[in-house]
This record gives C-alpha cells, structure tokens and sequence, in this order.
C-alpha cells in the first residue's frame, strides 16, 4: 500500500533536485542578462544619437527615465519575491521590444524597460542573499559577478551586432531573450514564494532609519559613479581620442571588464584588508582612475584611466549590499536602498550629460561621477570615525566575515 506512495515521493524528490539544480545558473544567466540590459543603452549612446538625432542633454534623458524607472521597480520589491522577478523579466523584455518597434518615440517605452530591470534585479539579489543567509556576501559577489559578466560582454557583442542592424534591433533582440525568464518561478519550490526576507535581527525606530538612509546615500553615489562612467565612455573615448564606435567601444570593455575582475578578487582582498579599509581604498582608486580619464588625451591614458576606474569599482556594491542586508535584517523598508541606488544611476548619468550640454565638454561632465566618489568617501569617514569602539562596528565586521571564512 505504500510502495506506490514511496515512489511518488521519490520521483517528487528528484524531480525537486533537478529543479533546484536548473534554477541557480539559470538565476546568474538571467541576472547576466540584466547586466547586458542595464548598460546598453550606454554602449550604443554614439550610434543612437547619430540615428535620432540627440543632444547630450536628450541622451541624458532617455538615461535618466531608465534609471529612475528602475529605481521605482526596486520599490515595488516586497515578500512575493517569485512573483516580482516574473513581472520583472515580463516588463524588460516587452520594453525592449517596444524600444525596437518605437524607435525615436520610444521614451515611455523605456520606463517600462528600466522598471522591468529594477524588479529583476532587486528581486534576484534579495532572493539569492535570502538562501545563502550564513555566506551572503560571497553569494553576492559572485552573483554580481555574473551582472558584470553581462555588462562586459554587452560593448563587445554591440559592436559587431551594429555592424549588420541599426541601434533599436539591439533592444529589439535582448526582449526576445529575456522573456522566457519570465518563467523562472516554475522552477522554485512552492514554499519558497512566501519564505521571510533575510533572517537577523531588524533594527527598529530611529536605527532603522539612520541605517536605511546611509545606506541609501552610499548606494546613490555608488551607482551613481558606475553608471555615468558606464554610460558615458563610449560617447568620451570617441571625442577624446577621435576613435570611431569600435574604439569606444573596447574603452567600455575594458572598463566593464576591470569592474568583473575588481569583483572577483573581492573574496580574496577580504582576506588581506578589513572592509573599511578596502572601501576606502577602492573609493581612493576610483578616484585615481577618473581623473585619468579627465586627463586622457590618448588612447594609452584613456585605458588605463578605463581600467583603474573600473578595477576600484568592482568591490564596492557586493561589500555595499552585503552589510546592509545583514544590518538590516528583515525590515519591509530595504526595497528603499535598491530604489535609491537605482536613482542614482538616473540622477548622475543624466546630470553628467546636462553638464556637458551646458558646457559644451563631456570631459567637465565626467566631474560629475569624481565628485560623487569624493562625497562616498567622505560618508564612509564620518560614519567610521562614529563607530569606533561601538559594538555595531564589531557586528558589521562579522557580517562581512563569511565573504572569506563562510562562517558568522
């Protein structure tokens, strides 16, 4: 009587493993794929404005409605987590197509892109710092790492793929991609829709708050940073050096790929450096870096400012994310970081191209995301000398810790 109810379990039970075996690398590619997603518009920035016609300061708007859109998708991130990337991979790959379909009146249709985005990529990082509670900031590295894998890639498949399209079909074509990620939540085990959020302690009242909103502001500028340098490569190295698409280009790559290495070794510069000592180094580095690239005239100068920038980048959000999800706790309120993150990449990118409008120099418009990495570390001084010798200190050092050990 039994023997039947056994298989069935059994067959249930592996079926459950294949399942959960397919989900993670199918959540990396699909966060990858987010990655592509979230600098393409950057990438393609010379071509686009060629083709419709743009100033910077209408480039900068098409940016500013992405990120801002974004920002609000991460907002609308709560408990359902499951159902939130569903909508969100829905509504990126549907305003990919409809960029490609719009084309010069496609501005609304990327508020849907970028809001697709920001419920992608806050639903993924929350899920995956979730399951992976005792080596959150290891998990998030290397989930990170899988976006800037997408972003690296994405100049270089770019400047082939206009070779043969137009700029829009490139949008046209990573909609199509993406929309089977839609279908993710099939993979996942049922109780895992509406499993808490990140286990730990929540702060309360005013902590709360005071965490929430240095959080935020740290997030603000550090997207801020990356995005505008992002964005805004490709159209730099073409005016800086007088290099065509391809060169601008293989600045981006060089960049983005600087940026995935930065996060690869994080585990390993944990192991060598506490975690305010290396914000403080990678904020000094990025520093360094853009004012290479404020001083480049050169191709040599202009990649190695590309480089550094993004090699001091690289560790930044992974550390960023993992202590505040571990400082936080379960708080219905972490949504607000992600949001505010994400307006930061709105705000900067397109503050960078209204300066560089009213300038008429993108290379005073680049000050905007130097300034930005002056004023992070600034933040990352105050709150430091505050803390010394309290125990909250000591805890955000163990929240960190498993990022080289894998224990709490």
């Amino acid at each position: 009587m039994n023997a039947p109810l056994r298989m069935s379990h059994a067959h249930h039970s592996a079926a459950a493993k294949l399942r959960n075996r397919l989900l993670e690398p199918l959540l990396h590619l699909g966060f990858a794929l987010t990655g592509v997603g979230t600098v393409l518009l950057g990438c393609i920035l010379p071509q686009l404005s060629a083709q419709w016609h743009l100033r910077d300061k209408d480039a900068g708007l098409l940016l500013l409605v992405q990120f801002a859109t974004s920002a609000s998708g991460a907002l609308l991130v709560r408990r359902n987590l499951w159902r939130t990337l569903a909508c969100g991979y829905a509504l990126f790959g549907a305003g990919g197509i409809g960029i490609f379909l719009l084309q010069q009146r496609s501005l609304p249709v990327f508020a849907v892109y970028g809001l697709g985005l920001g419920l992608a990529m806050t639903s993924t990082n929350m899920l995956v710092g979730r399951h992976y509670p005792n080596r959150m900031g290891a998990a998030l590295a290397i989930l990170n790492f899988s976006w800037s894998a997408g972003a690296v890639a994405c100049p270089l498949l770019a400047a082939q793929f206009m070779l043969h399209a137009a700029s829009g079909s490139a949008f046209g074509l990573l909609g199509l991609l993406v929309i089977p990620f839609a279908l993710l939540p099939v993979l996942a085990d049922r109780h895992d829709f509406a499993a808490p959020m990140v286990p730990g302690p929540a702060p309360a009242g005013i902590k709360e708050a005071a965490t929430i909103v240095y959080f935020a502001l740290l997030a603000f500028l550090y997207v801020g940073m990356e995005a505008s340098v992002g964005n805004w490569m490709s159209t730099y190295a073409t005016r800086t050096t007088a290099w065509k698409f391809a060169g601008g280009s293989l600045a981006l790559a060089v960049f983005w790929t600087a940026l995935l290495l930065g996060r690869a070794m994080t585990p390993a510069m944990l192991g060598l450096l506490t975690e305010r000592r290396l914000y403080r180094v990678s904020v000094i580095a990025a520093i360094a870096g853009i004012s290479l690239l404020l001083a480049a005239h050169n191709p040599p100068v202009l990649l190695a400012g590309s480089a550094l920038t993004g090699l001091a980048l690289g560790p930044l959000f992974p550390l960023i994310l993992s202590l505040f999800l571990g400082e936080i706790g379960g708080s219905r309120n972490a949504g607000w970081v992600f949001a505010v993150a994400g307006l930061g990449g709105a705000v900067l990118s397109w503050l960078t191209g209204t300066v560089s409008s009213g300038t008429g120099s993108l290379r005073i418009g680049l000050m905007v995301p130097g300034a930005a990495a002056l004023l992070m570390m600034a933040l990352i001084t105050w709150r430091g000398t505050n803390q010394e010798g309290r125990t909250t200190g000591n805890q955000q050092e163990a929240v960190l810790q498993p990022t080289t050990t894998g224990k709490t």
